[in-house]
């Protein structure tokens, strides 16, 4: 069952779905949250070759939006994150989805990951994989508005406390980790 603006307003008004900093109640929308994007961004160097189950780390060229202009390419790929840090209660899943209006100029937010459940102990930003299947040269500055978090309530809270590879509390855009192995503290 998605949960509706009322239920969404209800629990972040009890501190049970915490949103950082402090985000305007317009941003709610019917059934989610609209996010924005972070500051910075990761663009993949060219050229490179990586292996899924480790070696090397993709090497990335970090762009703070604010002080430089960036504009993704048709066929570009580059890592975001979400302004909002969201911490949801153990009961609540949030999904990231994309907006139509940004989908209909060809620009994804999330390729596969758009899970974000209550393991965390506190809030973290969502890492947006983000690429431009479209045509248009599309530029992306600080805080656009770039998707939508829905909410769903789980038949039970979650117990089960993941060993994420990116530690609780992500912060910022973050490149994957290939070194990860489970059961190993990073």
């Amino acid at each position: 069952m998605y949960l509706s603006h009322q239920t969404i307003e209800r629990l972040v008004d009890e501190g049970n779905l915490i949103i950082e900093p402090a985000f305007d109640r317009k941003d709610i929308r019917p059934v989610g949250i609209r996010v924005h994007l972070a500051k910075e961004i990761l663009v993949p160097e060219q050229g490179q070759t990586v292996e899924i189950g480790g070696g090397a780390e993709p090497r990335y060229r970090e762009v703070n939006l604010v002080s430089e202009e960036f504009y993704l390419e048709p066929g570009e790929f580059v890592l975001g994150a979400t302004h909002e840090a969201i911490q949801t209660p153990p009961d609540v899943l949030a999904l990231l989805d994309g907006r139509s209006t940004v989908a209909r100029l060809g620009l994804t937010t999330h390729v596969t990951a758009s899970v974000c459940d209550g393991t965390f102990e506190r809030p973290h930003v969502i890492v947006l994989e983000i690429k431009n299947v479209g045509n248009f040269r599309i530029r992306l500055k600080y805080k656009d508005p770039i998707g939508l978090m829905v909410f769903t309530q789980l038949t039970e809270p979650v117990t089960q406390r993941i060993q994420s590879q990116y530690g609780a509390g992500q912060s910022k855009v973050t490149p994957p980790n290939l070194a990860f192995k489970p059961g190993v503290d990073h």
